[in-house]
């Protein structure tokens, strides 16, 4: 894990702005072919993502993660601009984005790329790699033609450690392993040349012994180009290594974020300390006792009132039924939406009362 060391200490002189971000976002689906709907008059959505706010910088690594439903992918195409949010804003250098079609949305589609999960699924099997990468490039740089086209092609592949670049421009998606696809999905991201770059599940669809290069090639790309990079994931474990910072989703909201080793060894949220205990780890010993909670995650049409993880927590009280709890700081940048933590509200010193989780 040195490489991927040297790339979050990298992140320590950051700018104090950031580069993208969603201010309090929500996003509702309306639930189509809904019987009770239509025969009640009653307009049912699913809550996809609610007052979500995230800020991604230059040069630095955040990690999104949480279950499979949780949100997480919703919010990373509301930050592409492929989704209209219901509520909330999406600020580009502090400047607010809509999705549009056009030459708005090219514009923004320009500064931020999503990698998609499933390297397979995001390419035309008709199309050689070479004719993808030319259409990625008449986009962005529309000028190039001829052998500085090919050369610019070369070159983006030559960025993602595919070489030679003849071995692989002339193939078919089909013809590659997934980790060499998922390599080309990363070029020709970069052919944009974006200030962001939102990663979602860039390795889960591939072996294990490939995922690691992967991140450490999303990593370093990071750093040089002091891109953002938001790494969409279920795994926190590969969240600590590879992320300055980790936010932490359940149900559609946002729970906890902090400095990533902060979060995965002091965990606040009973939530969170749900996930790293589930997380494989060789080193547990045997019968050590892992965090303790029951149920499935809610609906997300009809959602718990009061904290969304209140019907599987082990600590849950009565007001975490009824209220929704706000954001507690822990220490520093750490915050948790954790009742646990309201016993005398923050200290001025950054720590707080409600040390039952530890």
């Amino acid at each position: 894990m040195e490489r991927a060391e040297a790339t979050r200490s990298s992140g320590t002189a950051q700018d104090d702005a950031p580069v993208l971000e969603a201010v309090n976002v929500t996003k509702y689906f309306p639930v189509h072919g809904d019987r009770v709907s239509r025969r009640f008059g009653e307009r049912r959505v699913v809550h996809a993502v609610e007052d979500a706010s995230l800020s991604l910088y230059s040069g630095r690594v955040t990690a999104l993660v949480g279950e499979s439903g949780s949100g997480k992918s919703t919010l990373a195409r509301i930050l592409a601009g492929l989704y209209r949010v219901t509520s909330g804003q999406v600020l580009f250098r502090s400047k607010p984005i809509t999705p549009v079609r056009g030459k708005g949305f090219r514009q923004h589609v320009g500064d931020v790329q999503l990698i998609l999960q499933d390297p397979y699924g995001a390419f035309n099997p008709m199309l050689r790699i070479s004719r993808d990468l030319q259409r990625a490039l008449h986009v962005h740089e529309p000028r190039l033609k001829g052998d500085a086209l090919i050369d610019r092609m070369g070159d983006l592949l030559g960025q993602v450690k595919l070489q030679p670049p003849a071995q692989f421009l002339e193939k078919y998606p089909h013809e590659l392993s997934g980790g060499q696809l998922q390599r080309v999905s990363i070029a020709r991201a970069l052919a944009a040349q974006p200030s962001v770059i939102l990663a979602d599940e860039p390795v889960s669809n591939l072996d294990v012994s490939i995922r690691l290069g992967v991140l450490n090639l999303l990593a370093e790309l990071a750093a040089e180009r002091r891109a953002a990079l938001l790494y969409v994931t279920h795994d926190v474990a590969s969240a600590r290594y590879f992320a300055t910072e980790t936010a932490v989703m359940y149900a559609g909201q946002l729970i906890e974020r902090g400095p990533s080793e902060e979060i995965t060894s002091q965990p606040a949220h009973p939530y969170t300390r749900l996930l790293i205990s589930s997380a494989p780890d060789p080193a547990r010993q045997a019968g050590t006792e892992r965090a303790r909670a029951s149920g499935q995650p809610p609906s997300l049409v009809r959602p718990p009132t009061g904290c969304r993880f209140h019907p599987r927590c082990p600590f849950a009280m009565d007001r975490c039924r009824a209220e929704q709890p706000p954001r507690f700081q822990i220490a520093g940048s750490h915050w948790a939406r954790c009742f646990l933590y309201a016993e005398d509200g923050p200290r001025e010193n950054g720590t707080t009362a409600g040390k039952a989780m530890h």
